[in-house]
This record gives C-alpha cells, sequence and structure tokens, in this order.
C-alpha cells in the first residue's frame, strides 16, 4: 500500500466505514452482469469493534459500473471529503485536501487505515438486495413484510423494503452496528 501522507484519523475512519458497506469489486459474477447500479444515501455505525469506540456519521454517493466502483464520502453538512475508487487491480482513496493512499483491494486498504476488519466484500452486495457468494448465508425470517435477514460473514443483516433493492440496511455484530438509509437511486 502507498500513503501520500498519514490520513487524519477520524476522515479515515468514515471513509473506512462506507468502504465497509459499500465497496469491494469481487471476480466477474451474475450480480456484476447487471446494469450498473447507484445509491444515494446516508450511514451511521456506533458500537465498539476491536475494543474501539466507533460513532460515526457520513453521506455516501456510490456508484457501479460494471467492475468499477466509485464512492463519495461526504460530511453531514454535504461537502465532499473524499473519493473512493476501486477496480479489479486497485482501491485508491483520495482526501479533498489532496492525499491519497492506495491498496490491491478495498478489504486490504480498510484493514492498512484503520487495522478494522469490516464486511467490505458481502456489503457490495447487501446494499444491491442479495447475499454474497461467499462465504454462505442463512436465510432468517423477515420482520416486517417487504424485509429479508441474513446471516453471513458472522453479520447479521437486515434489508428493509427490499424490492427492487432495499431502502434500509441494518448489519449488527456483537456491540457494533451499521445502519444504511438510501435515498436515491439516480
Amino acid at each position: 500500500m502507498t500513503v501520500t501522507t498519514r490520513l487524519k484519523p477520524r476522515l479515515t475512519a468514515l471513509a473506512a466505514l462506507l468502504l465497509a458497506g459499500c465497496t469491494t469489486v469481487p471476480a466477474p459474477s451474475p450480480l456484476a452482469a447487471r446494469v450498473d447500479f447507484a445509491a444515494d444515501g446516508r450511514l451511521a455505525a456506533r458500537g465498539e469493534l476491536a475494543g474501539r469506540s466507533v460513532n460515526e456519521n457520513v453521506h455516501f454517493r456510490w456508484r457501479r459500473s460494471g467492475e468499477q466502483v466509485t464512492v463519495e464520502l461526504g460530511s453531514p453538512l454535504g461537502d465532499t471529503q473524499a473519493r473512493l475508487q476501486v477496480t479489479p487491480a486497485e482501491a485508491t482513496l483520495r482526501l479533498a485536501d489532496g492525499r491519497s493512499a492506495s491498496a490491491p483491494d478495498a478489504d486490504a486498504l480498510l484493514a492498512e487505515l484503520t487495522g478494522l476488519t469490516l464486511p467490505v466484500a458481502q456489503l457490495r452486495w447487501w446494499i444491491e438486495g442479495a447475499s454474497a457468494p461467499q462465504p454462505a448465508a442463512t436465510e432468517l425470517p423477515g420482520e416486517t413484510p417487504g424485509s429479508r435477514r441474513l446471516e453471513q460473514a458472522g453479520w447479521q443483516v437486515s434489508l428493509y423494503d427490499a424490492a427492487p433493492y432495499p431502502r434500509r440496511l441494518v448489519l449488527k455484530r456483537d456491540d457494533f452496528e451499521v445502519r444504511i438509509a438510501v435515498t436515491a437511486w439516480p
């Protein structure tokens, strides 16, 4: 991994949490063959993770075109703080002030920047309303009509208003929770 300068810890955590929520590009698959996908929304992460207290909020713009994903991260006030680009060959995070970091994939970038392990690869699928191809997922009874629940990679995932794509996602593992609200599919 190449880090131009040491990234600001708070912004790095925000970026990493959104990375975890949206942006690994796996090997070609039936989902990747779908038409391009876009989502705008908010992400909130709260709780204890790897002995660290997390309480972060971020706005995001997520775009997938084939095997390339671009995510813009913004503050709650709407200004763009970072831009993540993921291709099959590399993941690169650029901050508004010009600093950047890159790694072979988003999982490696997340681990290098934060030391945290989150379901990066799986959430790319979950935000599009599907279980990831690996590891195997267990379907659970939905909590409400139009919702789906599953357990995968040690996470309990709830997808609400899930047709055709979920409007809300809640991910839980131990004392940590990530909530994603999709406000638009441009």
